[in-house]
C-alpha cells in the first residue's frame, strides 16, 4: 500500500521522495515529540472506545446495532493516525543519502580546494561516521566519527574536516596546497544505525602558466625565425600559432612540450623561414579545462626594423589595400623643380623659375611636398623612381624647415630613404645608416601607420622591406620628394608617383 513513498538513490541505498507527504517543519521534531503525539493518539482511541461502551450499556438495545459500525469506523481512523505517525517518525530517523558535487571539480595547482560531501536528509540525533577514500589507488585517506571533538587530519596535515561541521551533516574535506599526484577520482563513504551511502567524485587539476614570450630574429639575409615560449601549464595545453592573416603555422613549425620538475608543461614553437615573411604573428596557448587562454602579437617592424626581408602575398595585398593618390603641392616646390601639368611627376633642372616666396616652398633644399598630409591612420603610396642616380623620398613634418636646408635626422621633422650614388642608399636616421641592397629598386612604397609611430620603405618591385623608422608622431605628415640635383642632363629623369587606378 506504500508503492511509491520511497525512490532508490543514485548509489542504490533507499532515500525518501522528493515530495513531502508533511508539513516542513515535521523533520526539525524531535523523538520526544513523535513519541508524545503516538500516545496521545492511542489514548485518544482508548479513551474513544470507553465512552462507546458506556454510551451502549445505557442506550436501547436498537440504538446499539446503529451505533457499533460507526464506532468501529472511528477507531480504525484513529489506529490509522497513530500508525502513520510512526511511520513518519521511522522516514525521518531511517535512510538518508550522500550528496556530492554536481559537476568535476577543479583546483588550481598549489591551491586549496573542498570536495564535497553533505548529508541528506540530517537530524541533530545522527551519529555519523565518515571514510574517504581515493579510488585510483585504494587508499583510504581519512576515517572519522561525528562526535569526535579533535579535528580529523590526514596526509600529513593537508587533508582535513571541517571543525564544527561533522555534526551538522556536512563530511566535506579539504586539501591543502594541491599536487598533481591529488588529481583522481573520489569515495566519500557515510554510514549511521546501520544505513550507509556514498557518493564518487572527480578532482581535476590546472595551472595556468606565463603569458607567451615572442621573439624574431634573422639569422642571415635569408632566414626569418619566430619563436614563442611559455612555461608553467597544466595539463598538457593546445596551442594556435598563425600568421597576420589567421593561417596556422604549427605544421611548418617544431613545437615542443616538456614538463618540468613540478611535473608543469614548458612550451617551445620553432618557425624559419627563407621564403616570403607575415608581418606579424599571434601565439596563444589554451588550457581547454579551465578555458583559459593567453595570447601574444608579435610585429616583425618591431623585432627587425632595418632587415630586408620580402614580405608574403597575403601581407603585401593587405600593405597595398592602403594605397592612396596623391598630387604635388605648386605652393612648397622649390623654384628649381619642374612640376607636371597634373601635379604627379617632378623633375630637376637647370634653371630657377621665377615664383612667390610664400612660407611653405622649399627655398634652399631642391624638395617638394604632396598637397595631402595625414595625423592618423595608415597610408600607402609609391613612387616610380626608374634609374635615377639620386632621389630622397618620405615624410616630412607640417613644421620642417622650408627656407634652409632641410636637417637629415628624423629630430628635425624628416624621415627618408635616400639614394646617394649608382649603388649607394643611406637612411636619415641618427646616426644615417647605409643600407646593401641587391639591387636597385625602380619603384619605392612608403608606408605609414601613424598610431603605431612607423614609416616603413618597400622596393614595390619585389615585395622587400627595406627599413622601418619608428617615431612618436605629434603633427600632421606629408609626402616628401627630392628628385636629386639635374647634374647636366644625368640625374633629369623625373620622379613619378604611381597612383591606383580609378
Amino acid at each position: 500500500m506504500f508503492k511509491g513513498l520511497f525512490t532508490m538513490s543514485a548509489v542504490g541505498f533507499i532515500s525518501p521522495p522528493s515530495g513531502r507527504l508533511y508539513p516542513s517543519g515535521v523533520s526539525s521534531w524531535s523523538n520526544h515529540v513523535w513519541e508524545a503525539l503516538v500516545v496521545g493518539i492511542i489514548t485518544a482511541s482508548v479513551t474513544s472506545w470507553i465512552a462507546y461502551r458506556q454510551r451502549r450499556l445505557d442506550s436501547p438495545r436498537s440504538d446499539r446495532r446503529v451505533s457499533l459500525p460507526a464506532e468501529l469506523l472511528l477507531q480504525v481512523a484513529i489506529l490509522a493516525g497513530a500508525v502513520f505517525a510512526s511511520y513518519l517518525n521511522g522516514s525521518q530517523r531511517g535512510p538518508f543519502t550522500v550528496k556530492g558535487p554536481d559537476s568535476l571539480t577543479v583546483a588550481h595547482l598549489g591551491e586549496d580546494v573542498v570536495l564535497s560531501c553533505l548529508v541528506v536528509p540530517f537530524r541533530q540525533d545522527m551519529k555519523l561516521w565518515v571514510e574517504w577514500k581515493d579510488l585510483d589507488t585504494g587508499a583510504t585517506i581519512l576515517t572519522c566519527e561525528s562526535d569526535r571533538t579533535e579535528q580529523c587530519l590526514a596526509l600529513g596535515g593537508r587533508a582535513h574536516l571541517f571543525v564544527g561541521q561533522p555534526p551538522a551533516g556536512n563530511m566535506s574535506i579539504g586539501l591543502r596546497g594541491v599536487k598533481e599526484s591529488d588529481a583522481g577520482t573520489y569515495r566519500c563513504t557515510v554510514s549511521s544505525n546501520g544505513h550507509s551511502s556514498h557518493v564518487d567524485m572527480e578532482l581535476a587539476m590546472v595551472a595556468f602558466g606565463r603569458k607567451p614570450g615572442l621573439s624574431i630574429t634573422q639569422s642571415d639575409e635569408s632566414v626569418v625565425a619566430y619563436a614563442c615560449q611559455s612555461e608553467g601549464w597544466y595539463p598538457e595545453p593546445d596551442i594556435i600559432w598563425k600568421d597576420s592573416f589567421g593561417n596556422s603555422l604549427v605544421p611548418l613549425s617544431t613545437v615542443t612540450k616538456v614538463r618540468d620538475e613540478q611535473g608543469l608543461y614548458n612550451v617551445d614553437i620553432q618557425y624559419r623561414t627563407t621564403d616570403s615573411v607575415s608581418s606579424t604573428v599571434t601565439c596563444i596557448i589554451y588550457n581547454k579545462l579551465g578555458n583559459v587562454k593567453k595570447m601574444s602579437t608579435a610585429y616583425v617592424v618591431d623585432f627587425l626594423p632595418h632587415a630586408q626581408f620580402r614580405v608574403s602575398e597575403a601581407e603585401w595585398s593587405r600593405i597595398r589595400s592602403f594605397q592612396v593618390s596623391l598630387t604635388l603641392d605648386p605652393d612648397t616646390a622649390n623654384p628649381w623643380l619642374i612640376l607636371s601639368e597634373g601635379g604627379t611627376s617632378v623633375s630637376d633642372s637647370n634653371e630657377r623659375q621665377h615664383l612667390p616666396e610664400n612660407p611653405e616652398r622649399f627655398l634652399v633644399s631642391h624638395c617638394v611636398l604632396a598637397s595631402e598630409g595625414f595625423a592618423a591612420g595608415k597610408r600607402y603610396w609609391e613612387t616610380e623612381v626608374g634609374q635615377k642616380e639620386t632621389w630622397d623620398l618620405g615624410l616630412a613634418s607640417e613644421t620642417v624647415s622650408r627656407k634652409g636646408k632641410v636637417k637629415g635626422v628624423p629630430g628635425a621633422g624628416h624621415w627618408s630613404l635616400s639614394h646617394l650614388s649608382k649603388t649607394e642608399y643611406q637612411t636619415v636616421d641618427s646616426p644615417p645608416r647605409t643600407l646593401p641592397l641587391g639591387q636597385n629598386p625602380t619603384v619605392v612604397g612608403v608606408y605609414l601607420n601613424y598610431e603605431r609611430g612607423q614609416v616603413s620603405f618597400f622596393d614595390a618591385g619585389g615585395q622587400l622591406h627595406l627599413y622601418t623608422f619608428a617615431a612618436n608622431f605629434t603633427e600632421r605628415l606629408y609626402p616628401f620628394f627630392c628628385p636629386g640635383l639635374h647634374n647636366w642632363q644625368k640625374n633629369a629623369e623625373p620622379l613619378h608617383l604611381r597612383n591606383p587606378k580609378a
